[in-house]
């Protein structure tokens, strides 16, 4: 019996902790919704460059803080779901 309640206690936890992920809008890849340029690079395969690039053509929002720059992984999604051939 405690077997089941032990299954049972786990399912819910893990339901408990994608229900606040999603809530957050932080991703379980990454735990995180802003990336830095470099791992936004990573996470598109593209360079640094390219995403600078993209920024300045306004083709990608990014999110400034002082000189830090980030990009939103939702974007990265969007933009990667309007480039699918």
């Amino acid at each position: 019996m405690s077997e089941a309640v032990d299954i049972i206690t786990q399912a819910i936890q893990r339901a408990v902790e994608s229900g606040v992920r999603k809530a957050l809008n932080v991703y379980e890849a990454t735990n995180r919704r802003l990336l830095s340029v470099k791992e936004a690079a990573t996470y598109l395969s593209l360079s640094e460059r390219e995403l600078y690039n993209m920024m300045a053509n306004h083709q990608l929002r990014a999110v400034r803080h002082g000189r830090r720059t980030m990009f939103d992984i939702r974007d990265l999604d969007t933009w990667i779901e309007r480039n699918k051939v």
